[in-house]
């Protein structure tokens, strides 16, 4: 009878080994899922922010159109398109397009410089000329080169030519408005950007809940009684 009540606790605290070990499995993988999407929401903020820092200055750049009245008829407008450099640092190799035909240029477009280039009239009552064939090509500081469109889009250049066969992305949204705190040095007019704060570590794996550790300890103490009331009674 012994034999049979020993190997019935063994069964018993195999059962309950197993369990204990299955719950801890599962805590395991459910932390690791956790840890890996943190990861993955850590490197989407990354590649954001890595963008976000190459459309500073190409967002700086300000294209708008104009009109004056014309000296040669009165009634008529004459048209222009103007480039600002509002960033802290030279653009260089600006090109004026209208309708693919370069209107001027600029080696080297200060900061803070301005352009201003006269459009083509487009009928002889002087309507305004299509903001959408308007178009400012640039390369900022970094060596990329830049397309900004007079409704305001910002196409990056395509190094090997996109599946249309055009030389320009898709547009990409710009950064409007000032540069945000976080990216600012200590010293305003300095222009050069903090380096990115770095990324907290992701915490270390939570160990097991403690409704785990309670349940198996009740199981341990449960088939404990078991056996000591087995033996008491056979033995007995």
């Amino acid at each position: 009878m012994i034999e049979v009540v020993i190997a019935v606790l063994g069964a018993v605290v195999g059962a309950s080994a197993l369990v204990v070990s299955i719950a801890g499995h599962r805590h395991n993988v459910r932390q690791a899922g956790r840890l890996a999407e943190r990861e993955r929401r850590i490197e989407d903020r990354e590649r954001e922010a890595d963008q976000r820092e190459k459309l500073i200055q190409s967002s700086m750049l300000h294209v708008t159109m104009g009109s004056r009245p014309s000296v040669l008829a009165d009634g008529y407008a004459r048209w222009h398109l103007e480039a600002v450099n509002t960033s802290n640092q030279p653009l260089v190799q600006l090109a004026v397009h209208y309708d693919g035909v370069r209107l001027d240029g600029r080696e080297i477009l200060p900061a803070g410089g301005r352009l201003t280039v006269d459009l083509p009239m487009t009928s002889a009552t002087g309507s305004p000329p299509s903001p959408l064939l308007c178009s400012v090509e640039f390369t900022d500081s970094s060596g990329s080169r830049w397309r900004r469109l007079a409704t305001g889009q910002l196409q990056p250049w395509a190094e090997s030519g996109t599946a249309d066969g055009t030389d320009w992305q898709p547009p990409v949204a710009p950064i409007v408005g000032p540069l945000p705190v976080p990216l600012l040095s200590g010293n305003p007019a300095g222009g050069a950007h903090s380096p990115r704060q770095a990324t907290p570590p992701p915490p270390p794996p939570r160990p097991l809940p403690t409704r785990a550790y309670r349940a198996a300890v009740v199981a341990v103490i449960v088939v404990v009684a078991a056996a000591a009331y087995l033996l008491v009674r056979y033995m007995g």
